[in-house]
């Protein structure tokens, strides 16, 4: 015997629509309004202190960060993978990524080990995206200096990417040294270190090395001892193979020039930081080709670029740009030959992008 299936019956109600008359709008209070509410980004302070109970937290550094925020953290001799506490991911803090290698964590390792506070940092190493946003990318943390490294050729030697690392690094308070690499490939030593001579009157450090050769790598390895450096770059300058130079061990990928453009072709792909066997750190970072400052600093960028700070006595204005002023010390400066064209060049390229 078939059962018909019972339907449900829905029951229509009669509603009317009317049109109602205000007559006066600004008779309505504000506790008769009600607002739609959404989840809002909290604080970078509320981000900074865990209020769980019965944390074991451990001082650590992380040493590379990977997919899914699962970091690679050292807390005294151990390694260990760490995931990162999900109340972090509510905390605006306006970059790319919310941690970086060479950051001081506090880790809960009661159970799973977790990462539950960021320990503030003493500077970074950051580049900004070129959109409208200019989103922060943090390249390394807590770090002493920056080894801006270039070869002289195969890729050729880029002087402008050189002065936008030494703003970056003066902006965050890191020291910048030069490393002009690949010198085996000029005719002469000479030529090379009169490229290098401008740094070096201005007081940078400059050091000239080759793999092939061996040249300038003890005095490499001293600068770096006890010390947190970042070797950072443009791609192929040959940051890979200098680190396998001066500690074997590591064996880290190194790649060829492209044969197309005589360019370098990538193979760091993330920020890691390495420990030195004779006392201290590195991060190993990817080369680029680019590297964005933020506009924000424009107006600090004419009292920090290589050697115009010196020249600035000349000017008429006290807040001169150095660019359309007349009367412009620099400007001068650059006429008479006392200050390189190239450098001046330079100098309105950084402006002009900012």
């Amino acid at each position: 015997m078939n059962k018909k299936r019972e339907k449900k019956k829905f029951k229509r109600k009669n509603i009317k629509i009317s049109n109602i008359e205000l007559t006066d709008i600004d008779h309505f209070t504000d506790d008769e309004i009600s607002e739609e509410k959404r989840a809002e980004k909290k604080l970078i302070e509320k981000g900074k202190t865990s209020n769980k109970r019965n944390l074991k937290l451990e001082r650590g550094r992380i040493l590379e960060v990977r997919s899914n925020y699962k970091c690679l953290v050292k807390i005294g001799d151990k390694e260990l993978f760490c995931t990162l506490g999900g109340r972090f991911k509510q905390v605006n803090f306006e970059t790319k990524s919310i941690i970086t290698a060479g950051d001081y964590v506090n880790v809960d390792v009661s159970g799973d080990s977790r990462i539950e506070e960021i320990i503030d940092r003493t500077n970074t190493l950051s580049r900004f995206s070129d959109n409208d946003f200019q989103i922060e990318i943090i390249i390394a943390s807590n770090i002493d200096q920056v080894i801006i490294t270039s070869s002289y050729k195969d890729p050729q030697l880029n002087l402008g990417l050189i002065d936008r690392y030494i703003c970056a690094a003066k902006i965050s308070n890191i020291t910048p040294v030069i490393c002009i690499n690949k010198i085996d490939l000029a005719e002469s030593l000479k030529e090379i270190k009169q490229t290098g001579s401008f740094y070096e009157k201005l007081g940078f450090q400059v050091i000239y090395t080759s793999i092939k050769k061996g040249e300038g790598i003890t005095e490499l390895k001293e600068l770096l001892k006890d010390k947190d450096s970042v070797f950072s770059g443009h791609s192929g300058a040959g940051k890979s193979s200098l680190i396998n130079k001066l500690q074997p061990d590591l064996k880290l990928r190194t790649a060829e020039i492209s044969d197309y453009h005589r360019k370098g072709i990538h193979t760091t792909t993330r920020s890691r930081l390495l420990e030195w066997d004779f006392g201290g750190y590195l991060v190993d970072t990817p080369g680029i080709k680019t590297f964005g400052l933020h506009r924000n600093d424009k107006e600090k960028i004419p009292g920090i670029f290589p050697g115009l700070s010196v020249l600035t006595g000349e000017c008429k204005f006290f807040n001169c740009t150095h660019s359309h002023e007349m009367e412009c010390g620099i400007k001068k400066a650059v006429e008479n030959g006392s200050y390189p064209v190239e450098r001046y060049e330079s100098y309105l390229r950084i402006l002009e992008s900012l």
